[in-house]
């Protein structure tokens, strides 16, 4: 129960019941009918389904509803990390490959603007964190999610800028541009994350962001190395299921009547006969 909000309907339109699950519940079928046959007929359903729970899923994530529910809770957060993480996602493979790449490389003047919408959408979440937020991200179980999704963003951009500039001074070949520009995502996050642990930020003060990055992250990472380690688990059983399998059996040879069979099918369909190619 939220003491703000009263106890969670989850069968009410502002519960998670039908605010989180059924849109994804609609998400999951309109990819299981795109998976169908391209001539059965509910492949024409592929688009109103999927478009009526983006629908669902954009009105409901606007902000926290159905009593800070988690569910509702988490999909607002996920649509408000979605502008800047697309940001940096697409002007990081901009840039990447819009240089001499042999990977089908784009045209070499879109890369200073990949470089930019890299920057803007580290802009962008540090003026999220200097005003004020909406009510999706600025109390209950979302404050929480919020806090750790960006601790977790800052912490992981300073570790593999930092990784990623050493690497590009070590691999020489006069490397200085991409390393000074890691060099500067590196220092812009490393100073995002000494501010917001120092002074807080909008809504959420230094306290605050010290108990996410101890017990949130941790929790995260943890959870992060047993889903890895549990990959690592189920690739190495079949492994050893397939090492272990013993070969297959020597397949006998046709008999005189499936041989007969297989050339009265071949002489029916396709007018020749076996025994005689």
């Amino acid at each position: 129960m939220n003491p703000n909000h009263g106890p969670i309907d989850m069968y009410s339109l502002s519960g998670p019941l039908l605010g989180f699950w059924a849109p994804l519940a609609l998400l999951c079928l309109a990819a299981g009918f795109w998976l169908t046959d391209r001539k059965d007929w509910r492949k024409k359903l592929v688009m109103p389904i999927g478009l009526l729970s983006v629908v669902l899923m954009g009105y409901f994530g606007a902000e926290t509803r159905g009593g800070d529910a988690p569910e509702t809770a988490l999909l607002a957060v996920l649509l408000h990390m979605i502008g800047p993480v697309a940001f940096m996602a697409i002007g990081t493979l901009i840039a990447t490959f819009s240089g001499p790449s042999p990977v089908g490389p784009l045209p070499p003047g879109l890369r200073p603007m990949g470089f930019v919408m890299a920057y803007g959408g580290l802009a962008w979440i540090g003026w999220m964190l200097i005003t004020e937020p909406p009510s999706a991200i600025a109390n209950g179980i979302g404050q929480t999610i919020w806090g750790a999704w960006v601790d977790v963003f800052v912490s992981l951009l300073i570790l593999i800028a930092a990784l990623a500039g050493s690497f590009c001074v070590m691999m020489g070949d006069e490397r200085h541009k991409e390393a000074i520009t890691l060099a500067i995502l590196t220092i812009a996050g490393g100073l995002m994350f000494i501010e917001i642990m120092r002074d807080g930020t909008q809504g959420l003060e230094a306290a605050g962001w010290h108990q996410i990055h101890w017990q949130e992250m941790m929790f995260l990472i943890g959870g992060l190395a047993g889903m890895f380690s549990g990959l690592l688990a189920f690739i190495g059983l079949v492994y050893m299921a397939e090492k272990r399998a013993p070969d297959p059996d020597v397949v006998a040879p046709l008999t005189e009547d499936e041989k007969a069979a297989v050339d009265s099918i071949l002489r029916s369909n396709l007018g020749i006969g076996g025994a005689e190619e």
